[in-house]
């Protein structure tokens, strides 16, 4: 199973994800733009592995002594990358809780034999890949925040040539 970790997303920031790709859209980026329903905030990407009970007793370990935490939508940006770029909507904290799950997360991972990301976390929501013609392009600015409560291990897989996100575990911050 090809899996990742991530914080799912309410439906009224998705709407203004979505307002926020079409500002894109209107301003003549062109991509590959990921489905409103695919939105998330990755925290670590498995990729390829079956470990299930290993990456949920992290996940449990990771978020353990957390309480819920406000993110906040920012600016837009992107990852340039190989001549083309992936373009996101920015993340911030408004504490230091996120970064404490994230460095936890990390370490039970690594314990367990995964892989750890490299450097430090960027939290953003990917609105698209391989994004054309976004340059100058500058997002009013957001208002929309959240309170995370829970991070889930998703199972990723293409149908039909679509990405498809299937939550397996979730683990509720206390």
């Amino acid at each position: 199973m090809r899996l990742f970790i991530a914080i799912p997303l309410p439906p009224d920031i998705t709407r203004a994800l979505s307002a926020a790709r079409v500002a894109l859209e209107d301003y003549g980026a062109a991509g590959r733009f990921v489905p409103r329903e695919n939105y998330h905030i990755t925290l670590h990407f498995l990729g390829e592995t079956d470990a299930l009970k290993d990456i949920t007793d992290a996940m449990r370990e990771a978020v353990r002594d957390i309480r819920p935490f406000v993110l906040r939508l920012k600016e837009y940006g992107s990852f340039k990358t190989d001549g083309s770029h992936t373009g996101f909507v920015g993340v911030s904290c408004d504490s230091d809780e996120l970064d404490r799950m994230y460095e936890t997360l990390e370490s039970a991972l690594w314990e367990r034999g995964f892989s750890k990301n490299r450097g430090r976390l960027t939290p953003h929501i990917t609105l698209g890949r391989r994004i054309e013609g976004d340059e100058g392009f500058v997002l009013p600015p957001q208002k929309a925040a959240f309170t995370a409560n829970a991070v889930v291990l998703y199972e990723s897989r293409s149908e039909r040539g679509q990405m498809q996100y299937t939550p397996l575990h979730r683990e509720m911050l206390s």
